[in-house]
């Protein structure tokens, strides 16, 4: 789906699948990774291997971008909440700096939630 709408935007798009906590596996390097709505669905015990696979795979300098539910949105339904402190204990120094944590509104095809836009880069 994403390949055929980026197609239709007239954009040159190249997208993969594989598994998040084995991004190593890919043998690739990104400068910039976009994530909208993939943190927030890992176990305590999945975030810090996929921080590891993420470090993997973002040579220093490059850039991480992350869309989360946040812990100011009410209610239980849905994925898990994430506090701003449990994002910058993930991506803590000396491997990455948190450049800035923003609250937003996430449209999604239920209702409006609240959510993190966060900036990190890889160190």
């Amino acid at each position: 789906q994403a390949q055929r709408k980026a197609e239709d935007r007239g954009l040159t798009a190249r997208f993969l699948v594989g598994d998040a906590l084995r991004l190593a596996d890919l043998g690739e390097h990104f400068d910039t990774v976009l994530d909208s709505g993939l943190f927030h669905i890992f176990s305590d015990d999945d975030r810090a291997p996929f921080v590891a696979s993420l470090a993997a795979a973002i040579p220093k300098g490059g850039h991480y971008y992350m869309l989360c539910f946040s812990d100011q949105q009410p209610g239980t339904m849905g994925p898990r909440r994430v506090s701003q402190s449990e994002i910058r204990e993930a991506f803590g120094p000396p491997d990455w700096r948190v450049d800035a944590i923003d609250a937003v509104t996430m449209g999604t095809n239920m209702e409006p939630i609240r959510a993190w836009r966060v900036s990190i880069t890889r160190m």
